[in-house]
C-alpha cells in the first residue's frame, strides 16, 4: 500500500511538472529560449518518475529475514505466504511482517491464584515457547497477530488458578513442582493443534499476602514453643522415671540385703547349741573374774577351772558356785 500511495504522488508531482514544461514550450516562439527550457522541464519530469518508481520500487520489493525469523506475506490486507529466512523478493504493492520461530520466554510477574482456602497466592512464572516454521502464516491467519495473548496468556493464567487451587495455602510451596509439571502438560495438550511447542515452564516465585505471611509466621513460633514444652515434659517425665527406677533399684538392695541377713541370721541360730553358748560365754570372761553369780536351774555346767582360772598358788579352796 505505501508503494502504490507513492506511485501515485510521484505521477501527480511529475505530471504537473511535465505539464508546466509543455506548456512553456507551446508558449514559446520558434527560436525562442523558452522553449528549450520547457523541453528540459518536461525531460527533467520524465526522468524524476523513472528515478522515483525505480528507487521506491527497489526498496519495496527487496526484504532481509533475519535468522530464527519467518516473513508473512500480506497483500492489500491479506495473509498471501511467507518467506524464509535470509534476502527475500515480493511485489512492491506487498508487505510483510516478520515473526519469531525461535525458543521465545515470556515472564508473568505477580498471577493471583488461590489455595483451597481461598487465600490468595501471587505466582511470578515463565513460560517458554516455540512456533513451528511452517505454521505461522496458518497461526497469523486464523488467530492473528497477536496470537500470543489470545492463546498462551490467558491459558497460562487459568491454568495456573485452577491447580493451585487444589492445594492449602502451606502446601503451595512444597508442591510447586506437582504444579509446574501440571501447567506445563496442560499448555502442550491445548497448544499442540495451532504448531505451537512448550519448551519449558518454570515457578519463579510464590508469594502471599502479607498478614497470611505475619499468621504463618505466628504459627511456626507457637508450633516451636509446644514444641520446646514437649521435649520439657518429657525430660520430666524421664527424670521422675529415673527417680522411679533408683528407688526400685533401691528398695531391691535392700531386700536382698535383707534376705543375705535373715539367712545369716538363721543360719547362725541353727549353728549356736547352748554347749557353743556356754563356750562363747567362758571366752569372753575375763581372766581377773573372782566371783560369778550363775542362776541355779538352768541346767549350765560351768568347769571353775575355766571360770577363774588355775590358782596353783592360792590356798583356799574355791566357794562352790550356786
Amino acid at each position: 500500500m505505501p508503494w502504490v500511495v507513492s506511485m501515485f504522488f510521484a505521477a501527480i508531482v511529475c505530471g504537473a511538472i511535465f505539464f508546466v514544461g509543455r506548456t512553456i514550450s507551446r508558449a514559446a516562439r520558434d527560436g525562442d529560449p523558452a522553449g528549450s527550457r520547457g523541453s528540459i522541464i518536461r525531460v527533467a519530469a520524465v526522468a524524476l518518475f523513472i528515478v522515483w518508481v525505480v528507487v521506491h520500487t527497489a526498496s519495496a520489493s527487496i526484504r532481509q529475514v533475519p535468522a530464527g525469523n519467518v516473513g508473512v506475506v500480506y497483500e492489500f490486507g491479506s495473509i498471501v505466504g511467507q518467506k524464509g529466512e535470509g534476502l527475500q523478493f515480493i511485489a512492491p504493492w506487498q508487505s510483510m511482517k516478520r515473526a519469531s520461530v525461535q525458543v521465545q520466554r515470556h515472564r508473568f510477574e505477580q498471577v493471583t491464584a488461590f489455595s483451597s482456602e481461598t487465600q490468595d497466592v501471587l505466582l511470578t512464572v515463565t513460560v517458554n515457547y516455540q512456533v513451528s516454521p511452517n505454521a505461522v502464516q496458518g497461526l497469523y491467519r486464523n488467530v492473528g497477530p497477536n496470537w500470543f495473548d489470545r492463546l498462551i496468556e490467558a491459558r497460562v493464567v487459568n491454568f495456573v488458578k485452577e491447580e493451585t487451587v487444589k492445594y492449602a495455602s502451606v502446601d503451595v510451596a512444597p508442591k510447586r513442582e506437582q504444579i509446574r509439571q501440571a501447567v506445563r502438560e496442560r499448555l502442550t495438550t491445548e497448544l499442540r493443534p495451532f504448531s505451537i511447542s512448550i519448551a519449558d515452564f518454570l515457578i519463579e516465585d510464590i508469594q502471599f499476602r502479607e498478614e497470611f505471611k505475619q499468621a504463618i509466621e505466628q504459627k511456626q513460633i507457637a508450633t516451636q514453643d509446644a514444641l520446646r514444652e514437649q521435649e520439657r515434659v518429657k525430660q520430666r517425665q524421664y527424670e521422675a522415671q529415673q527417680q522411679v527406677e533408683t528407688a526400685k533399684g533401691e528398695a531391691d538392695a535392700n531386700r536382698i540385703r535383707g534376705e543375705g541377713q535373715a539367712a545369716a541370721n538363721a543360719a547362725i541360730s541353727a549353728s549356736l547349741t547352748p554347749a557353743v553358748i556356754q563356750f562363747q560365754a567362758l571366752q569372753k570372761l575375763s581372766d581377773k573374774i573372782q566371783i560369778a553369780l550363775i542362776p541355779s536351774g538352768q541346767g549350765i555346767i560351768i568347769d571353775p577351772a575355766q571360770l577363774f582360772g588355775t590358782l596353783g598358788t592360792t590356798s583356799a579352796s574355791p566357794t562352790p558356785a550356786r
